[in-house]
């Protein structure tokens, strides 16, 4: 397997493996084989092993007695629960970085969202992708409340694949370019209340798009 540059194997089998699974082609219930994902792969068995583990820990995968790694049956519930809760403590984080924000960390936060434009320009979907992730951390960084930082991460890094995953739909990457693009204009000019809003439309609209999605698709396997 080709190694793409800055990322290790086990990302790229993590990352084939999250998209498998999310598109139906990996079904819930599925066991993972270590040994015939690595020839898949063209890779040994630790990579596959460590992606394996990346997978169980956000919550795609489980690991059971007997059966070992298996796919789990996504509940679109409590998906849409938990991109509601996240909508709301990004909308707080976004409130208190306009607030709260250095000139430093407003520059940074500008930088990235410029190179995330390039990124998308050019059609580098990785790179976009850990440029968008980084937009995010910034403005969770920037409220400078190490509680609201911790809680909001927490919840973030299991949502972390369904929200590459949707990025994947027609026309969301340049939808999220333009949303971040509105909220770094409200957390530029101060604007608490329009920096808040923006953030949680933001965020619930990506929960929404891909709970769609993982409902069409639960619909599909069962019918087949």
């Amino acid at each position: 397997m080709a190694r793409s540059a800055g990322m290790t194997h086990s990302e790229k089998v993590r990352l084939a493996l999250e998209q498998d699974i999310f598109s139906g082609a990996i079904a819930p219930g599925s066991s993972l084989d270590e040994e015939e994902l690595a020839r898949r792969f063209e890779v040994s068995r630790t990579p596959v092993r460590e992606a394996i583990l990346q997978l169980i820990e956000s919550g795609i995968v489980e690991k059971r007695p007997r059966q070992g790694a298996v796919v789990t049956m996504t509940d679109v519930t409590d998906l849409i629960r938990q991109f509601e809760v996240m909508s709301e403590l990004e909308s707080i984080c976004a409130k208190y970085s306009a607030r709260r924000m250095t000139p430093e960390e407003r520059a940074a936060l500008k930088e990235v969202h410029e190179q995330s434009e390039r990124a998308f320009a050019a059609g580098d979907q990785d790179s976009y992708y850990a440029l968008s992730r980084k937009f995010h951390l910034l403005v969770i960084d920037g409220t400078h409340n190490k509680e609201l930082i911790d809680m909001t991460n927490k919840l973030g890094s299991k949502l972390v694949p369904y929200r590459r995953f949707q990025l994947g739909y027609p026309g969301q990457s340049q939808s999220n370019l333009e949303d971040h693009r509105a909220i770094l204009e409200a957390i530029l000019a101060q604007d608490v209340e329009r920096a808040a809003e923006q953030f949680r439309k933001h965020t619930k609209v990506q929960g929404d798009i891909l709970a769609d999605y993982i409902a069409m698709n639960e619909e599909r396997v069962r019918a087949s």
